[in-house]
């Protein structure tokens, strides 16, 4: 085990061993008493929980690479829960301008408001905080984790246009630039980025960057993945069965990095368990194939 003086120590296995207590219910799979994606993390990987370490000491944005379903979104919302602190979350797309990460301009309602006459003299009333305005300046005092989820879909500016707010941590307002935002000593967010590698990154912006990348889960990880999130509906045998059937997939296509996820992994097992499905069956043929297969190269399609 690594030794070291932690700020960041979750359950080395996410409260969620085989035999812990039962979790509570969600509201997204409360009918079966699955634990949500947000809800539970299994930190069984002493390399992740160093990395956030690294990141919440230095400063710096971690930003995490990995296959989709890898568990690069679902970090940053238990290490915010491990902490106690406050959770933004902002998905890239395409269409995100920097400016979305820190303010939004309502052009539309003041525009309204002046054909109306009830234009507001205040300019800042039309504009609405972004994620990293509301980690910078927290209202209630309490510490951030921001997610920029898939960075690499945005254009290729988007990063470098980051490295001002990122690094100094604050911003100037949009209406006055000689106001600024900023984060107070002992209020500095945690910043999480994501990508799936579908894009080079700027090598400025991977400078300023703690790095970690995701490899294809373990066996064993998958097991305490199941545990945790099905809680009393957990079945060893089972899980043992569907995860087989993972890491043999991943053996057969051309890419094991572009095998059945964890999130799939967890589809499949939830699929079985609710409908009485077992490997080995004609039925399992069919559900792998809808859930697991995916028309994924290598994999044929029954039928």
């Amino acid at each position: 085990m690594l030794q070291y003086e932690k700020e960041f120590d979750p359950a080395p296995e996410g409260g969620g061993a085989p035999d812990d207590s039962p979790i509570e219910e969600s509201d997204n799979d409360s009918a079966a008493g699955y634990a949500a994606d947000d809800e539970v993390y299994v930190f069984d990987d002493e390399r992740v929980v160093l990395a956030v370490n690294v990141a919440l000491k230095t400063g710096r944005p971690l930003l995490l690479f990995g296959p989709p379903g890898s568990g690069k979104s679902s970090l940053a919302p238990n290490v915010a829960r491990v902490l106690g602190w406050d959770y933004h979350a902002h998905v890239v797309t395409a269409r995100t301008e920097p400016e979305d990460l820190l303010w939004r301009f309502d052009a539309l309602r003041r525009l309204n408001d002046a054909q109306a006459r009830k234009l507001d003299d205040d300019i800042s009333a039309y504009y609405t905080k972004g994620p990293l305005w509301r980690a910078f300046a927290p209202e209630n005092g309490v510490r951030s984790v921001v997610l920029l989820d898939e960075i690499d879909k945005a254009d290729p500016d988007l990063p470098n246009s980051l490295l001002g707010p990122l690094g100094s941590l604050s911003f100037p307002v949009p209406w006055d630039d000689r106001t600024t935002v900023s984060a107070e000593p002992g209020e500095e967010p945690f910043v999480v980025i994501t990508s799936n590698d579908e894009r080079e990154l700027p090598r400025p912006f991977l400078r300023r960057c703690v790095v970690f990348e995701f490899g294809p889960p373990s066996r064993d990880h998958l097991l305490r993945v199941a545990a945790s999130h099905l809680g009393t509906d957990y079945d060893e045998h089972l899980t043992g069965q569907v995860a087989d059937y993972i890491l043999s997939v991943r053996g057969i296509v051309a890419d094991p990095a572009a095998g059945p996820s964890t999130a799939e992994f967890l589809d499949a097992l939830k699929a079985c368990r609710r409908l009485g499905v077992t490997p080995g069956t004609k039925e399992w043929e069919m559900l792998r194939t809808i859930t697991l297969h995916k028309r994924r190269e290598g994999l044929e399609p029954l039928g």
